[in-house]
């Protein structure tokens, strides 16, 4: 039995494994390759014979244990008679020179594969002597038997046994350059990307191959080394192009609110987002799609002078006031507090939030016109503004700093007093914090426990430093815009806590329904509520419907169910409103697609996910910095957010390959986000974004 051959068009297809087979394709298009020689797939089946036997999956007892000693075995075995001699006289016919280096690289079954690429999964050694092969080839035929290679295989039920792994060698190529490249021809120009050098001189030849390559094997991936323009091809391979969703045709010039609203909404906000787009004229047009929430802006027809008489935040006091009015004698008339909320919604989204959003554009109209970089400045202008943002920082750190358990209750106390009618999410079927402290706590528990507050008037010297650059005679306005503005950020950050006490007499009322209904049979539970159509909930409160229990939970079934299917498959941020706020990072796109899950960051230390609780079941968004393609089968995620890596590293090909989004070369993505963060992932637009 022959162990080595000279890879030519005779070998057999079966023994030589992918990375040989792709090398023959490159030269059959005519594409410059090294000489080379494969290691059969046999070796490795006699080096592998009579060992110790494989586990069938990593869950098995003693499964690490097992490899290991199938790995030691594969090691200590003994090379078959004749195979020194043969590899010998196969290495000095490549003709490597007189002091010849050699790459030792990987040749498995299933590397040509589009469905079980397996990048990156198996060890290559570059630039190794000839003295060094024989250990680096059977530490490159040992890679097999990883743990990695064991979790891909069974992810994908292909047998460790049923593996062929063969080795490709050939002479190492340094070059002043190398990289990867692919090409989708119905999909736009050819991608390339450099691991090293200078690949300028080596662009064209690159994106000639690639197009050459298409036409004969459709989406192609390739890898490539040149000196100067001269390019050797190393690698062919399937390319599977990131997914990308277009947007449907009705949502064109609509927005998704990731910003406010990231989450599927349930029935009954859904009614409420109904109620407000029919009854208020605020400028803005919404709508719910597959049950997120989008807006469009559109032009008001009636005037909001009577609320904007004085300033942003006069209108806000006297907003303030009709609410405390309306609100203090709760009522349990569902018709009564969805008239409330609608009273209030209309001026403080149709007047207020735009004049304080024009306040704040003239003072950045202001700096520009000055000469001054108003992106830059505004954020420290309008620091230090005490508003529902600062009391929420304020009582949060009054907590996160109690000595014991007695002053904690106080101060959970004084910010549901203050707060308690907010929720974690603008859902009028997510509980109060006033009805879940608990909650309430754990958020509390890890916020700015530690953390000094910045000197409240920090913002006056970025604002005196700016004055004493004006002239004498633009001072005035800039002193009036400036306090115009300013009070405007106050009002911005206050309408939120108006707002959530507006949603809260909704939420109270429907519970109440809740509870009758249930009362009478007609619901399970009362909260099922909030999963009917709120326009049935209030039929049925009035008496002018009817419905079974039955009914009812069929609706509210249904209704759990899109809402599970809606969280599996948000919009793309490409089609969203960003906002500052919701702590973005960007890369580039590893895999498309768009996910919705809780941070765990990979632990490179301990090279696996960092402890922590798990409070839910949402899906876990792996964030590191790197991530071995060998630990990648290890992972269970339902998204990849890399620092590093680019499009068509083995990170974005093995993402591809799962059909789960990744952004890589996500620069900050580790600091930026903590562990239990709620995140979208969106590999389509290479963003990820905070929405807790």
């Amino acid at each position: 039995m022959s162990f080595c051959l000279r890879l030519g068009p005779t070998a057999p297809a079966e023994k030589i494994g992918g990375k040989a087979r792709s090398l023959l394709r490159l030269a059959a298009a005519g594409l410059r390759v090294p000489p080379a020689l494969v290691v059969t797939s046999d070796l490795f089946a006699a080096l592998r014979a009579g060992g110790p036997p494989l586990p069938k999956t990593l869950a098995a007892p003693g499964a690490l244990a097992a490899l290991e000693a199938a790995v030691r075995a594969l090691v200590a075995a003994p090379l078959p008679p004749g195979f020194r001699a043969g590899l010998a006289a196969e290495l000095a016919a490549l003709d490597g020179g007189p002091s010849p280096r050699f790459s030792v690289r990987s040749s498995a079954a299933i590397e040509d594969d589009a469905d079980t690429l397996g990048a990156g999964l198996f060890l290559s050694r570059l630039d190794v002597p000839a003295e060094e092969i024989e250990g680096a080839l059977r530490a490159v035929l040992a890679s097999a038997l990883a743990p990695g290679v064991l979790a891909y295989l069974e992810r994908r039920a292909v047998a460790v046994e049923a593996l062929g792994f063969a080795v490709l060698i050939h002479p190492f190529t340094p070059g002043d350059a190398a990289g990867l490249a692919a090409l989708d021809s119905s999909h736009g120009a050819p991608a390339i990307e450099t691991h090293h050098g200078d690949a300028s001189a080596a662009r064209a030849a690159v994106s000639e191959a690639l197009a050459r390559l298409a036409v004969q094997h459709g989406p192609v991936e390739i890898e490539w080394v040149a000196t100067g323009a001269e390019v050797t091809f190393l690698q062919l391979r399937p390319y599977r192009r990131p997914r990308t969703r277009a947007l449907p045709r009705e949502l064109l010039g609509w927005r998704w609110d990731a910003a406010h609203n990231p989450l599927p909404l349930s029935p009954a906000q859904a009614g409420l987002v109904a109620l407000v787009d029919r009854s208020c004229d605020t400028g803005l047009r919404q709508k719910i799609v597959d049950g997120y929430l989008y807006y469009a802006h559109a032009p008001r027809t009636k005037s909001a002078q009577r609320w904007l008489a004085e300033s942003p935040s006069a209108a806000l006091k006297l907003l303030e006031g009709l609410t405390d009015l309306r609100l203090r004698q709760p009522s349990e008339s569902l018709e009564k507090a969805l008239e409330t909320f609608a009273v209030i919604y209309e001026p403080l989204f149709g007047a207020v939030q735009p004049a304080a959003r024009a306040a704040r554009e003239a003072l950045a109209d202001f700096l520009r016109r000055h000469g001054v970089d108003a992106a830059a400045r505004l954020p420290a202008l309008l620091a230090g503004v005490p508003s529902a943002a600062s009391a929420r920082t304020e009582l949060a750190r009054a907590f996160a700093r109690a000595p014991d358990a007695a002053a904690r209750a106080e101060a959970r106390a004084a910010y549901l007093e203050r707060f308690g009618d907010e929720s974690p999410c603008w859902d009028v079927a997510e509980p109060t914090w006033r009805e879940t402290p608990i909650r309430l706590d754990r958020r509390l528990r890890g916020l700015a426990g530690n953390e000094a507050a910045p000197p409240p008037d920090a913002w006056r010297a970025v604002a005196d430093s700016i004055r004493a650059t004006l002239p004498a005679d633009e001072q005035a306005a800039w002193d009036r815009l400036l306090d115009e503005a300013r009070a405007a950020a106050a009002a911005a950050e206050d309408d939120d806590a108006l707002y959530a006490r507006a949603q809260a007499s909704v939420r109270q009322a429907l519970l109440v329904e809740g509870v009758r209904l249930a009362a009478r049979g007609v619901l399970h539970r009362a909260d099922d509520v909030f999963w009917l159509p709120l326009d049935l909930v209030r039929a049925l409160a009035r008496g002018e419907a009817s419905a079974t229990r039955e009914e009812t939970a069929r609706l509210a079934g249904e209704a759990h169910r899109a809402d599970a299917a809606a969280r599996a498959a948000p919009p793309s941020l490409a089609d969203a409103g960003l906002a500052e706020s919701l702590g973005i990072v960007r890369g580039r796109t590893g895999a498309g697609g768009v996910c919705i899950g809780r941070v765990r960051h990979w632990n490179e230390d301990a090279r696996g996910p960092a402890a922590r609780e798990r409070p839910d079941a949402e899906p876990e968004i792996i964030v590191a910095r790197a991530i071995l393609p060998t630990e990648l089968p290890l992972i269970s995620a339902a998204a990849l957010v890399v620092e590093t890596g680019g499009a068509l590293d083995h990170v974005a090909a093995q993402a591809r390959e799962r059909g789960i989004p990744a952004v890589v070369g996500a620069a900050g993505a580790a600091s930026s986000f903590e562990d239990g963060d709620r995140v979208v992932v969106d590999g389509d637009a290479a963003v990820v974004a905070r929405i807790d």
